[in-house]
């Protein structure tokens, strides 16, 4: 019978009720006429349930390993991976953070929904610090963090800055650096550099306060100053100072405070500046004032000047004042005046003239006469002046000025008749004061009174009088000048030579004719000539470089410059075999070098130089060149050096060496400096000056590394040439390397000699609490052994190396020693454990060992004490045992033990002595015996 096959219905529940979102409806299954065999099955009941589905909540959790527990503890330039297992549902959203950095931008961090992994490759030590790890979802948070140390040098300390300035020293200051790379700071490495330097000298290396004194420093010098600290990973970042700071200090007291007026409510202050500025600019003084019977000083005024006047003081009231200087460094100490009374005082009239010296004022005619007269008196007095009996009568020339503390006359563009005395008077309510002064004014003196008496003459002499000046300028006739000229020359023909002319005068000349009938009128004269030496040629010029278009000359200055200067060249040109002679160069040469641009291509050309002087002579032309053809020409190119450079250039370290070379070929070769594979460039401390035909190279403030091997390369298309300079520095030779301490034992010598051989080195120890470094002996191999040491004390030592050009810097040794008797366990150093020797021959068996102090030495013999005869002898040193046993036999065969004993232990050790055995063959008897 056939099977029926299954049919499935599917029906849809009706509608369901509206439900929370974790609710699901089940569709209902109907299976009719079912036959499974020969057997039908009834219909199944119909069910209808509807289920609920709810994700089932979690609170976020994490668990950190052992390692992320404790402080995760790194390297720099290592990678920091932090991994997290994560759980919670629904999977939490992860969020890392740290303080001062952005995570986003510096770590790549992976989530996935069982764990989370964070990792920062090439860490810094600014990675350091306490990373945050936040689960959250809708379940609750959970947080947690992660220490992370990064071990690097530590970064620089922070608000380095001075404490105290003196006029030669300053005392820095500082903090420890924020960032320690997780390592305690050991010590600090100061350093300084004069701010009209480049390079920084070190003071100390082992300094391991948070303040430093730094002394002998030059007053007034301005110094930049750094501080790096030092942890087990090396030197880290400096701190340095900004801004340069100047070696001053607190000026001194201003000296003679005076109160020079008092008025009903205030009173005038005057002074003179401090003796001594501290080394740094007075930027100002600070005024205080005192009432009597009070103890507090007030705040007046802080000021530029020399004088002030204090005001809103009480009538009646006594005040002391006090004042102080103030520069970079601080303010001085105050000076103090007289206590003054506040009150009006009444004065007669009077005048200060202690600046005129004897009352008498001297002018010169033409000048602009100020005389200043100090008025004194309370009340202030009115001043008049007279001139003789007549009042002074002002002008826009002559007129009075008045200032609260004085009268002033100024006389404009003075003349001889403003001379004479002058009267001033000075009234007030207590009566009246006159003074005189006396005006001279000294003019130029009027001419000679003529005309002048020729009293004698001869061919080479004329002998004349004169009669003094009517008017002598009111000042006594010191001198006389006497002038003469050639009237007129007769000359027969129009040729004349013009002879006795003084060297630099200009002259000009003219002519006039004369006939029978007289003189005709003059020519127009010469132009202006000055009487000059002629200056010479200059020398031949020669082509340094020819292409088709340029030729660039040269050629030797003139020999003679006729006695001034030469001031430059002009270079004319002419095209053979026919052309003109006409100007080259449109602007002044100064150079013995010059290229002529603009020339025709397979032209012939000749050129010539003129030379001029600062006096305006031009030169006769020099000898023209050689014919020049115009035409790209190669030459291979060629250095010319100077014969000193074949040997190697010696300087002293911070000295200039200047290494420089002339080349020739064509085209003009390009020049390029070298060392040690590298090309040189222009740089502060490299100055590299390259002409056409020229090159110079000048280091700098010179280092020791600054020597080597420079090389020149000079190419052009025709090829190339070099030439190698050799250079050494000369230095003060480096620290000493790896100092340890045996008794005090420096193992290695200095990396560097600086250039010279090490003489000999120095030895400072410094015991603890002391900054003192004392010198304990010059030796000059490398180990030393100090003596004289306080048993229980702990000591420092240093090294510096010695050459000819003086002193390295110290070595110092890593970490202090005690001075205490060392104390070491016996032991043995044997090289092997057994000795044979043949009968009849002595036995020496000889035991290395090390102990401290010195060990007690027994032998025994096959566990029995070894006795000491004439035969057996046993000897000890420092260092070695040594047993002795005369004439070996078979007895002597067996174990020996020495043992050793002191204070920090004892040991023994076993050696066996054997005797060969000798085969002695007896050929009669064909025996054999031993």
């Amino acid at each position: 019978h056939p099977v029926p096959h299954p049919t499935l219905e599917l029906q849809k529940p009706p509608k369901p009720q509206p439900h929370s979102p974790g609710r699901a409806t089940l569709l209902n299954i109907k299976r009719k006429d079912m036959m499974i065999g020969r057997q039908r099955h009834s219909e199944p009941a119909e069910v209808e349930k509807v289920t609920e589905l709810v994700d089932q909540e979690m609170l976020p959790d994490f668990e950190l390993d052992a390692e992320l527990r404790r402080t995760l503890v790194v390297r720099v330039r290592a990678s920091i991976r932090m991994f997290v297992p994560i759980k919670g549902r629904p999977v939490p959203e992860v969020t890392w953070s740290k303080d001062d950095a952005n995570l986003k931008t510096r770590a790549h961090i992976d989530n996935t929904e069982s764990y989370t992994l964070l990792v920062i490759p090439d860490c810094t030590r600014y990675d350091a610090g306490k990373y945050h790890l936040s689960l959250e979802n809708v379940a609750g948070k959970k947080t947690g963090f992660v220490n992370v140390k990064v071990l690097d040098t530590p970064g620089p300390p922070v608000n380095l800055k001075p404490r105290e300035i003196t006029k030669n020293s300053i005392t820095l200051q500082w903090e420890i650096p924020i960032i320690d790379g997780g390592s305690k700071i050991r010590n600090y490495i100061i350093e300084k550099r004069a701010a009209t330097k480049k390079a920084y000298t070190v003071l100390s290396t082992t300094w391991q306060k948070c303040s430093f004194k730094i002394p002998d420093l030059e007053e007034g010098a301005y110094y930049y100053f750094r501080v790096s600290a030092e942890n087990d990973l090396g030197v880290g970042e400096p701190a340095e100072t900004p801004e340069p700071i100047r070696v001053s200090q607190a000026p001194s007291a201003p000296e003679n405070l005076y109160v020079t007026d008092v008025t009903s409510d205030s009173a005038s202050l005057a002074w003179t500046k401090p003796l001594h500025d501290g080394g740094s600019l007075i930027t100002g003084y600070v005024i205080e004032a005192q009432k009597k019977d009070t103890d507090q000083w007030v705040h007046v005024a802080t000021i530029k000047a020399l004088d002030y006047t204090v005001t809103d003081l009480i009538e009646g009231a006594e005040y002391t004042f006090r004042i102080m200087a103030v520069n970079a460094s601080g303010r001085s100490d105050p000076r103090e005046s007289r206590p003054a009374v506040i009150k009006e005082q009444t004065s007669a009239p009077s005048f200060d003239l202690r600046g005129v010296y004897q009352k008498t004022i001297i002018a010169k005619a033409g000048d602009r006469l100020k005389v200043e007269i100090p008025v004194l008196g309370k009340p202030r007095p009115v001043v008049s002046w007279k001139k003789g009996d007549t009042v002074l009568k002002e002008t826009q020339r002559l007129n009075i000025e008045t200032t609260p503390t004085s009268t002033i006359l100024n006389i404009n563009e003075i003349k001889k008749k403003d001379g004479g005395q002058y009267s001033m008077t000075g009234k007030n309510m207590l009566g009246a004061m006159t003074e005189t002064i006396t005006i001279l004014v000294h003019d130029i003196p009027g001419p000679p009174t003529g005309p002048i008496k020729l009293e004698e003459i001869s061919c080479d002499y004329v002998l004349m009088s004169w009669d003094p000046p009517e008017n002598d300028g009111g000042v006594p006739i010191n001198n006389y000048i006497v002038e003469m000229r050639e009237t007129t020359a007769l000359v027969v023909g129009n040729l004349f030579k013009s002879t006795g002319l003084i060297d630099g005068i200009a002259y000009e000349h003219r002519v006039i004719a004369e006939n029978m009938a007289g003189l005709s009128k003059a020519s127009k004269p010469s132009e202006p000539m000055y009487a000059l030496d002629p200056v010479d040629p200059p020398g031949r010029p020669v082509a340094l470089n020819i292409t088709r278009h340029e030729v660039t000359l040269s050629w030797t200055k003139p020999e003679g410059d006729g006695g001034f200067s030469i001031t430059g060249y002009t270079v004319e040109r002419r095209e053979m075999p026919n052309g003109r002679w006409l100007k080259a160069n449109f602007n002044n040469i100064l150079e013995t070098i010059y290229t002529v641009s603009g020339l025709t291509e397979d032209a012939t050309y000749e050129f010539r130089v003129f030379a001029r002087n600062s006096a305006g002579a031009v030169s006769a032309p020099s000898q023209s060149s050689e014919a020049i053809l115009c035409r790209d020409d190669i030459e291979e190119p060629r250095l010319d050096v100077d014969a000193s450079y074949s040997s190697t250039v010696v300087v002293m370290a911070g000295e200039v060496f200047k290494l420089e070379a002339s080349v020739t070929g064509r085209p003009i070769p390009s020049l390029v400096w070298t060392k040690e594979g590298k090309e040189l460039e222009d740089t502060a401390k490299i100055e590299i000056k390259t002409s056409e035909f020229h090159t110079t190279l000048t280091n700098k403030d010179s280092l020791r590394r600054d020597g080597g091997a420079f090389t020149l390369i000079a190419s052009n298309p025709g090829g190339f040439a070099k030439f190698i300079y050799n250079v050494k520095v000369l230095d003060r030779p480096g620290p000493p390397n790896s100092l340890t301490v045996t008794d005090v034992t420096a193992e290695k010598c200095p990396d560097h000699d600086g250039g010279s051989r090490i003489t000999g080195y120095i030895v400072e120890m410094q015991g603890k609490g002391s900054e003192k470094w004392t010198q304990v002996m010059v030796v000059k191999s490398n180990e030393a052994h100090v003596t004289g040491l306080t048993q229980g004390e702990e000591y420092t030592f240093r090294i510096s190396s010695i050459n000819e050009k003086g002193v390295s810097d110290p070595r110092p040794l890593n970490v202090p020693v005690v001075a205490k008797d060392l104390v070491i366990s016996p032991t043995f150093k044997l090289l092997f454990s057994t000795f044979s020797v043949l009968a009849g021959d002595d036995l020496k068996i000889d035991v290395p060992y090390a102990a401290h102090p010195k060990a007690t030495a027994t032998w025994l013999k096959d566990g029995v004490a070894l006795k000491e005869t004439t035969r057996v002898n046993a000897d000890a040193t420092d260092k070695n045992l040594l047993l002795v046993i005369k004439e070996a036999c078979r007895d002597d065969v067996g174990t020996y033990t020495v043992k050793l004993t002191n204070t920090a232990g004892e040991a023994s050790t076993d050696i066996s002595v054997i005797l060969p055995e000798i085969l002695v063959t007896d050929q009669e008897n064909q025996k054999l015996s031993l």
